[in-house]
């Protein structure tokens, strides 16, 4: 956790030439103890300079740096020792592997050189922490026997190996062939939660956004704005940020990539019926599956399902790994500030379903245990209803899935089960007993199915709209809508409108 009371790194007026030319201007920067710092900025902005005077790899003309309050780097001071330089770890764009070492031994040589461990002693150290980076399997491989990305999580284990008080990344991920980036940014990711200090110059906005505390624009040696990464990323306040984002957006649009690659890759939750499951561990079917091909088939591109967790959703669009999210997400508030939300294909009510004979006033729900499933959205937009109209709360309990929390509703474990009335409905038609579950009368939470995408790419969500808009215009939404929700009531037939609330 970060200590924001606790700055770790100090860096004060550092300014840095090489010769007639000023790579740094009077950089003032703290990093607090936990905290993970990500450099944004242009090619030749001075941010992997900036990375390299942290830890005395380069040295300044003017200013100081201090971690922990020792200078580490100033005009006139000595070269930092191997040992003491080792107290930050770097990883840089190359992995700088031995090729005659085995991934374990790259990671032992410095403990063994450098804080003169024993063999033993290093091996303690080192197997841990290649297991931390998921690596323990590899351990005997050479460099020349692992992909781009193990090698770079073989060079993070060396340099964690050093036990450092900070961590240095310089663009970690920019050798790598994309399929391999993810791993290394997962590695990274993990890091941060552990609460390693991180300072890491990257141009994966997704990923800056992901793990950052604070992200800063550098461009010609200054640091132009430092806030929190949202309000850098989206929302920048200097112009010099604006037009870096603008270009970065501009030349990044999953449309391009999507066209290149003649695959879309869309995240999907299984067992998630009607919208998506599978029957007898057959094919993914269900309503947001059709939607799915139906979107491909517009963009005249093959179709990828990737099935995700509830959970995973958000995390998944903002790192990447999909180009879009088809997967009964509600456009909150919340989600609003992540990522991107094409009009709605489906509007819903979140209810809460009940035995019949147990439904009373609304008053009598306050602290009743009501089941919904586990990362999904509906028991925080049913407690800002309830909070609307000041009624006391019922106590929300998660389950793995819509059908294990309708199953503990209809066998009494909890009073009520609480989902999308459009996904309970598909349990009640096929339910022997249907006439014995009711609706509570006073509870219906409006929401909105969205088709989510990364934020702040308007030519990938104006294609997804217009598509959107085509397949409801053309009757092929009216066609998937009544295959899968076997519906009279036409009030589930108003899609597209955008989210008001």
């Amino acid at each position: 956790m970060m200590d924001k009371n606790n700055p770790i790194i100090k860096i004060m007026n550092v300014s840095k030439w090489y010769n007639d030319v000023q790579v740094l201007k009077d950089i003032n920067l703290e990093i607090h103890n936990g905290e993970v710092l990500v450099i944004l900025g242009p090619s030749g902005s001075g941010k992997s300079t900036l990375l390299k005077t942290i830890n005395g790899l380069e040295s300044v003309q003017a200013g100081e740096v201090s971690i922990n309050n020792e200078i580490y780097n100033c005009r006139n001071c000595k070269a930092l020792s191997r040992k003491k330089r080792a107290e930050v770890g770097m990883v840089f764009q190359q992995f700088n592997l031995y090729p005659h070492m085995t991934a374990l031994e790259n990671v032992t040589l410095a403990l063994r050189k450098v804080k003169k461990k024993t063999r033993e002693e290093a091996l303690e150290i080192a197997i841990p922490i290649l297991h931390k980076v998921g690596l323990d399997h590899k351990s005997h491989s050479y460099p020349a026997q692992l992909s781009g990305g193990e090698q770079q999580r073989v060079a993070i284990a060396r340099s964690l190996a050093m036990q450092p008080k900070v961590m240095l990344f310089d663009e970690p991920t920019s050798a790598l062939d994309p399929e391999l980036i993810n791993e290394v940014l997962d590695t990274i990711v993990r890091l941060s939660v552990d609460g390693m200090t991180m300072v890491i110059v990257t141009h994966e906005l997704g990923f800056a956004r992901r793990v950052a505390s604070r992200v800063a624009f550098l461009d010609k040696g200054e640091i132009i704005e430092i806030d929190k990464p949202h309000d850098i990323i989206i929302r920048p306040k200097k112009e010099r940020t604006k037009m870096f984002m603008k270009k970065i957006f501009s030349q990044k649009s999953s449309l391009h990539s999507v066209k290149k690659s003649n695959t879309i890759n869309i995240g999907i939750v299984d067992n998630a019926p009607p919208m998506c499951f599978s029957e007898n561990g057959q094919k993914m079917i269900g309503f947001d599956v059709d939607l799915a091909y139906s979107i491909a088939k517009r963009l005249n591109v093959s179709l990828n399902l990737q099935p995700v967790k509830n959970k995973e959703r958000i995390e998944y669009i903002l790192s990447n790994k999909i180009d879009a999210c088809i997967a009964k997400l509600n456009h909150t508030k919340s989600r609003d500030n992540l990522i991107d939300f094409s009009v709605s294909y489906l509007q819903d009510c979140k209810k809460i379903l009940m035995h019949k004979e147990n439904i009373g006033p609304i008053s009598e729900l306050a602290g009743k245990d009501i089941a919904y499933t586990i990362d999904t959205s509906t028991a925080i937009e049913i407690e800002n209803c309830f909070a609307e109209h000041n009624w006391a709360k019922p106590n929300f309990i998660a389950y793995s899935s819509d059908a294990q929390a309708y199953n503990a509703m209809k066998q009494r474990l909890v009073a009520g089960y609480a989902s999308d009335e459009i996904i309970i409905n598909h349990f009640i038609n096929n339910e022997a007993e249907k006439a014995n579950f009711q609706y509570h009368p006073e509870v219906c939470c409006y929401s909105y199915f969205c088709v989510g995408v990364s934020e702040n790419d308007s030519e990938w969500l104006n294609e997804i709209n217009n598509i959107l808009l085509d397949i409801y215009d053309s009757g092929e939404y009216e066609n998937i809508f009544y295959k899968w929700f076997k519906v009279q009531n036409k009030k589930f037939l108003k899609p597209f409108e955008r989210w008001s609330n």
